[in-house]
Formats: C-alpha cells, sequence, structure tokens
C-alpha cells in the first residue's frame, strides 16, 4: 500500500542528500585555484593598470572630467567584477576592448586592482570568470 508522501519533508530529505555533495564541490573548486600572491598579484595589476589604463583614468583613478570616467568611487567598478571584465572584454565607448591584447589573467589582475584601490573596496575575480566570459 502506497501512503502519501508530504512534499516538503520530500523536497528537504533531497536537499539535505545534495547538500553534502554541494560542499564537497565548493571546497574542491577553491582548493583547485592556484595559491594567490595577494602582494605579487596586486603589483601585477597596477603595473598594467598604469601600462594600459592610466593615461586616460589617470594613475589616481580620477580620470579626466567630461572625458574619460573616474575609476576612484566609481559605481560600476565597485559593482561586479562581471561588469568590469565585460567592459575591457568588449570595450566602451573611447575605450577600447583588451580581449585580444590581455589574457584572462592580466584582466582579472586589472580588475582586483582597481576594485580594490585608491577608495574602492571589491571582491576578487578570477581569470576562469572572465574566461567563461569571451
Amino acid at each position: 500500500m502506497l501512503l502519501p508522501v508530504d512534499s516538503l519533508k520530500l523536497r528537504a530529505m533531497k536537499f539535505m542528500t545534495l547538500a553534502p555533495l554541494k560542499f564537497f564541490i565548493l571546497v574542491r573548486l577553491v582548493t583547485a585555484l592556484p595559491p594567490l600572491n595577494s602582494l605579487e598579484a596586486e603589483e601585477n595589476g597596477k603595473r598594467l593598470f598604469l601600462e594600459n589604463c592610466a593615461e586616460c583614468h589617470q594613475a589616481d583613478g580620477q580620470g579626466m572630467a567630461d572625458v574619460y570616467p573616474a575609476l576612484d568611487n566609481n559605481e560600476v567598478v565597485t559593482g561586479s567584477g562581471i561588469d568590469v571584465a565585460l567592459v575591457l572584454i568588449i570595450g566602451r565607448g573611447e575605450m577600447p576592448s583588451f580581449s585580444g591584447s590581455m589574457s584572462a589573467e592580466d584582466m582579472a589582475a586589472v580588475i582586483n586592482y582597481i576594485r580594490n584601490a585608491w577608495s574602492n573596496s571589491g571582491e576578487l575575480i578570477f581569470a576562469e570568470a572572465i574566461e567563461s566570459l569571451q
């Protein structure tokens, strides 16, 4: 004889059986990432910014009024790292695309630098996320 099954209980049971698997996958993904030497990564991002971006956006991130936007305290920069990556990949206005001239690792370094330089504070983005956009 079949008994009626409480659908909420059934959903909870499914979640409980999947939760350890999701945790295991997350741990495996995080531990598979290469170790990040934060000082080295920051210096690389700063160098790339100065070589590729500072001419327009200025070394202090203040941009040029009415010509090139400031990156310091910029809501696009401090918003989603994905949005910043798309600007680098596609270009915007007078800003060229860096898709063919900069690797995903270099883009991540620049993005992480500008998202955490000056008065900005943002989460890190990894090259794998940028590669998935290209």
